[in-house]
């Protein structure tokens, strides 16, 4: 009996279901409407064509923004942080706030015994190379004059090849510190000179204050001619940007004084958190209104010539991409797959899938699914 019963209340099931799908395409039938695949017909007095306006499809000069925030930072190698190289004192200060220097200006002067030692090994290393280029030229005129032997002579030269080499090597070591071998002398203190151009920003500086080695640097040189501002864009909007193109950079500070630069480079590495690159801004630095450290708005810009853009509510999406709907003919609609970019809430630039001079359903699109 449970058995019949079952039977009985599937068939039925399968019945209703039946009459329900007859009823939902009668319907569609009779909401003159037609799905043949791809391709949907309307009648030609449904009432769905007052639901749906038409946009034609045309190429036209369109300019694409990106907004984003940035940080001022220094151009590499405009920014140098001065310390003493050797543990000694202070003895004289050369510079203050706002200063300008050049590569070489000095910057101050320390009594550090470390130098010294290394001045004296420096005057020794020059008389042992003075004595040692001597007797190798002793030897040689005395070997080309046959009284010489040829044992002498290689030990001359080898002697004073190592007397060269230990010169030289001193005298790089002086010259990292800007000190000229010609004006070297075993009484004066080390001078620390700037190894850039720029301004004094920051000076920590005091007569008689004793420095070690790992101290913190006290003097701060930069050229803030020109800087970076380094901006963060989302991976969506990297495939506006191209080096060389122009930017514009706006401050708190200044927000009606816009400052423009052009894009020096864009990072290769993506920041999994944030899914943004580091695009980096050179700015002309006029009147030090961008500093380092400052937050700045920045505006990316790319003129396209010729692109097609259409409503975005054109495009209805699906799960793994998108389309919208091209009228072939007097009531007849075709649904086409398409990639876009959006470019703010109301626009999309459509990239594949339709062609200048298509007509598409530009809103009531969702009325054809």
């Amino acid at each position: 009996m449970m058995v019949r019963l079952t039977l009985l209340s599937y068939i039925l099931i399968i019945s209703v279901s039946c009459n329900l799908g007859k009823q939902k395409s009668d319907d569609k039938q009779d909401g003159r409407i037609k799905i043949l695949g791809d391709t949907i017909v309307v009648s030609e007095n449904s009432p769905l064509f007052s639901k749906i306006n038409l946009y034609t499809v045309k190429k036209q000069a369109y300019k694409i923004q990106c907004m984003t925030t940035g940080t001022v930072k220094t151009l590499s190698g405009c920014l140098a942080e001065i310390s003493s190289p050797f543990e000694g004192r202070i003895v004289k200060s050369f510079v203050k706030l706002g200063q300008k220097v050049s590569v070489g200006t000095p910057i101050f002067e320390i009594n550090a015994p470390q130098y010294f030692e290394l001045v004296k090994l420096f005057v020794q290393a020059n008389q042992e190379k003075r004595l040692a280029t001597n007797n190798f030229l002793r030897q040689k005129d005395l070997l080309d004059n046959r009284v010489g032997s040829k044992k002498d002579f290689d030990e001359a030269e080898t002697a004073c090849q190592i007397a060269i080499n230990e010169y030289e090597k001193l005298e790089e070591s002086l010259k990292i510190f800007n000190v000229k071998p010609d004006e070297i002398s075993m009484v004066n203190p080390l001078i620390v000179r700037s190894p850039i151009s720029g301004e004094i920003v920051r000076n920590n500086l005091t007569v008689g204050q004793y420095l070690k080695v790992d101290a913190d640097p006290v003097v701060t040189v930069a050229d803030l001619s020109k800087v970076f501002v380094v901006a963060h864009v989302k991976e969506k909007n990297i495939g506006i940007l191209n080096e060389q193109d122009e930017v514009l950079a706006l401050t708190e500070a200044n927000p009606d004084q816009p400052v423009y630069g052009f894009i020096n480079y864009i990072g290769n590495m993506m920041d999994e958190q944030t899914r943004s690159v580091e695009v980096y801004v050179e700015c002309a630095n006029q009147g030090k209104m961008l500093k380092p450290g400052m937050f700045a708005t920045v505006i990316f810009t790319q003129n396209l010539k010729a692109a097609m853009v259409i409503p975005s509510t054109a495009v209805l999406q699906e799960e793994d991409h998108c389309y919208l709907f091209v009228k072939t003919g007097e009531g007849r609609f075709v649904r086409k797959q398409v990639t876009v970019t959006s470019d703010g809430e109301k626009i999309f630039i459509v990239h594949t899938g339709v062609s200048p001079g298509d007509v598409i359903v530009a809103e009531g699109g969702v009325y054809l699914r």
